[in-house]
């Protein structure tokens, strides 16, 4: 439990934010990440007890920007439409991922 806790400190303390320069709309100041995360595993179909106790969490994977992390929860976007002066107006294809389940968020450069 301690080096979760450590872990989930280290990605906490990461920089996510850009400060705007100009020329940049408000989407690029937020870091492009990969977020490799654990999700649950559901079948409704009838397993045998060797085949159910073989189940595991999928290992996924989600690319984007993040836009936040807050309240036991990250925040991460991939399309956006900007108003007149650059900023967004309203975000698509987004992804909210509790943070327990997070295993590792690596800055895309």
């Amino acid at each position: 439990m301690v080096m979760i806790y450590q872990r989930m400190l280290k990605m906490i303390r990461r920089k996510y934010r850009f400060k705007r320069k100009p020329g940049m709309n408000e989407a690029e100041t937020y870091a492009r990440v990969e977020v490799t995360w654990l999700d649950t595993f559901s079948d409704s179909s009838w397993l045998d007890i060797n085949e159910f106790i073989k189940t595991k969490p999928k290992i996924c994977k989600t690319s984007g920007r993040l836009y936040r992390r807050k309240e036991g929860v990250t925040y991460i976007f991939g399309d956006w439409s900007l108003d007149d002066e650059g900023n967004i107006d309203t975000f698509g294809n987004v992804t909210v991922i509790p943070n327990v389940l997070i295993k590792e968020i690596k800055v895309i450069k």
